[in-house]
Order: C-alpha cells, then structure tokens, then sequence
C-alpha cells in the first residue's frame, strides 16, 4: 500500500512541476506576436527600413530585425524580454555586457519614444501584426 501512495505522490508530483513549467514557458503568451513598425521620425523615417519588427515570444525570447532601404543592410538579434507595469526590457548581449533596452508597452504597442541612437533621437511606434503569428 505504501509504495502505491508513493507512486501516486510522486505522479501527482511531477504533474504538479510539469503544469507549473508549462505555464512558465507561455508567460508571455497574451504579448506573442510580430510588432512591425508603423510609425517613425526624428533621426529616422519609415522609408529608412524595407522592414523592422520585434517577435515577441511566448517563453520570454525575441527576435529583433531589420533591413535598411538605402544600403540593404540587415539586422538580426536575439533576445529576451520581459514586461511589467507598462514598460517592456529587452536583454541583449554584446560580448560579455548583457545591454537593457527600456520602452513604453501602450495598449498592445511598443514605443521607443525620444530615444537617443549615437547622438541621434529617434521615435518609432511598433504595432502587432495581426496576419503573422510568432514562432
């Protein structure tokens, strides 16, 4: 009988841990999707980019990317994210330094507003994408 009650501890158990993983792995759940901009000024324009989105995925990684209209030139990074109290963090890497990038969350958009890029301020809005699911 004792093993019995173990056996079925230990199953619950691990059910318990598993449906817990689960959850967080989809943490972020109601914010996946591709963010494309749609908005842009300042130091940069909308014709500046033949595209630049953010995937925001459900386990708290992202994609970061963009191509250049004038030089072709394409950007890729890959992160993560986390979202709280109307701010959106990404955390990326460069060498050893892991860089925190702080934006706005505004009604399912994501706003980098009064930005300062190399002596340069930039604007840009990103809104989901509703025809292209993330990954």
């Amino acid at each position: 009988m004792k093993k019995i009650l173990v056996m079925i501890f230990t199953l619950l158990l691990t059910l318990t841990i598993s449906g817990c993983n689960l959850l967080e792995n989809d943490k972020y759940a109601e914010y996946a999707g591709t963010y494309e901009l749609y908005e842009a000024s300042g130091a940069i324009s909308m014709s500046s980019f033949d595209y630049y989105r953010i995937i925001l995925k459900a386990d708290g990684t992202c994609v970061i990317e963009s191509k250049a209209s004038m030089n072709s030139q394409e950007y890729h990074a890959d992160a993560t994210f986390d979202i709280a109290d109307g701010k959106i963090k990404i955390y990326s890497k460069s060498g050893s330094t892991t860089v925190t990038e702080t934006y706005d969350y505004v009604n399912g958009e994501i706003h980098m507003l009064n930005q300062n890029l190399g002596g340069y301020t930039i604007n840009a809005k990103f809104r989901r994408n509703t025809n292209v699911e993330a990954e």
